[in-house]
């Protein structure tokens, strides 16, 4: 009997196992690394200016990428899992000739179609040859661009200070047909702001129905800034009832993640839980702290716990987790581990304005990684984070009631609210 998604000629060679070990684990029963973002360049074409990788001539070596694929596989094995990598950087694509293609080849050739392949890409280097061999050996794509010539050309300049909106504005109908449910994965800061609902628009006009936008928590942002980015997200809002209410299907994260959180805190509100979710396994079942069977490799083959310390060991080192030639370091895991706690989690603005957030019950911390860099404590949110999902929920709920007040059922069927 074959297992269809895992690498072992028979079942019964599988342990099937959660992708969480139980909250009381010990670094014996920690789970080896099966899937992890193999970082193949830090260097990177483009100069983003809010960009968390340290800018460095660091590149991976063909033995050290095959190494780590044959790392991730065998692991694998142990679980009955289908192995992954996710070409990262910096911008993966420098690498295309002397690393992304022969490991492609690699992979297909040694563990078939049971090793999942994909990269994270500003796109730039793309071309219909590229988009061939990435769609005939099927390697996802997760595209990374922040919206209108004026933002794009504020925020992702090239290396050189010239325009990659020009470059990209392009190439996006060549990567929509080889790819048309690709996330459009973009970031709003201070000084772009005023175009946060017009850069949804652009993706939306331009063809892609999925838009993941964030905002730069790493900045400072006054209060006018602030003011604005309510005023934008009362337009998308308004934009999203129209979009659906016209039967497209689209998403805008992480604003229609909202429709389910109204439901979580109606849940804990009515059970009178707090903070109660994932109790049962390592981590709460958060990621980039070492929980799970995710990681990240860095160009030397060293595992962190996260893809954005890989590099940054200066400021994280103790995200490091061991490496793929001596294994995981399960105690540096359970270090990072216990750092985290629900129960700890706080705004970086204090304890009394959690006590007035609808989301107080509900808090999972985020993004912890960011927590980190932002307050050097996985459980210390940005405030300006906590802002920003709150006024995201507060128009998620304008627009619950509104589709219930009209009776609006393709709405409320599309958000969940039926």
């Amino acid at each position: 009997m074959n297992c269809k998604n895992c690498l072992n000629n028979q079942s019964n060679k599988c342990k099937r196992m959660p992708l969480y070990p139980n909250i009381n684990a010990t670094a014996d029963e920690l789970h080896k690394t099966t899937s992890a973002f193999l970082v193949v360049s830090q260097d990177c074409n483009l100069r983003c200016k809010y960009c968390f990788i340290k800018k460095k001539p660091e590149n991976i070596t063909l033995k050290t990428a095959i190494d780590a694929v044959d790392y991730v596989a065998e692991n694998a094995k142990l679980y009955g899992d289908r192995p992954s990598i996710n070409f990262f950087g910096g911008e993966p694509l420098l690498r295309w000739i002397d690393i992304i293609v022969p490991v492609t080849l690699y992979v297909r050739g040694k563990y078939g179609s049971n090793f999942g392949l994909s990269m994270t890409s500003n796109g730039i280097l793309l071309d219909r040859k590229k988009l061939d061999f990435m769609k005939q050996y099927d390697i996802g794509l997760l595209f990374s661009m922040d919206g209108d010539k004026k933002t794009q050309d504020i925020n992702r300049p090239c290396k050189n200070g010239s325009s990659s909106f020009d470059i990209l504005e392009r190439k996006i109908p060549l990567i929509l047909e080889y790819y048309p449910r690709v996330t459009f994965r973009a970031t709003t800061d201070y000084d772009t702001v005023s175009h946060f609902f017009e850069n949804h628009k652009f993706a939306i006009d331009k063809g892609f129905t999925s838009i993941f936008n964030i905002i730069n928590i790493f900045a400072e942002w006054n209060s006018e800034q602030r003011e604005e980015l309510k005023r934008q997200v009362d337009k998308l809002g308004n934009y999203f009832y129209d979009l659906i209410d016209q039967g497209n299907n689209v998403h805008f994260g992480p604003f229609d993640e909202m429709f389910g959180r109204l439901k979580e805190i109606k849940i804990a509100e009515e059970e009178n839980i707090y903070r109660e979710f994932a109790s049962d396994v390592l981590g709460y079942g958060r990621c980039g702290i070492g929980a799970s069977r995710f990681a990240s490799i860095g160009t030397d083959g060293t595992l962190y716990s996260c893809q954005e310390m890989v590099g940054n060991k200066e400021e994280g080192g103790m995200f490091v987790i061991g490496d793929i030639y001596n294994g995981e370091d399960n105690e540096a895991r359970l270090n990072i581990i216990r750092q985290f706690h629900p129960h700890k989690v706080v705004s970086s603005a204090g304890k009394k304005a959690c006590e007035q957030c609808r989301f107080n019950r509900i808090c999972n911390g985020a993004c912890l990684i960011n927590n980190y860099f932002a307050n050097e404590d996985l459980n210390i949110m940005p405030d300006l984070l906590c802002y920003f999902y709150q006024i995201l929920l507060d128009k998620a709920e304008d627009i619950v009631n509104k589709a219930k007040k009209e009776n609006n059922k393709k709405v409320l069927e599309f958000i969940g609210h039926v």
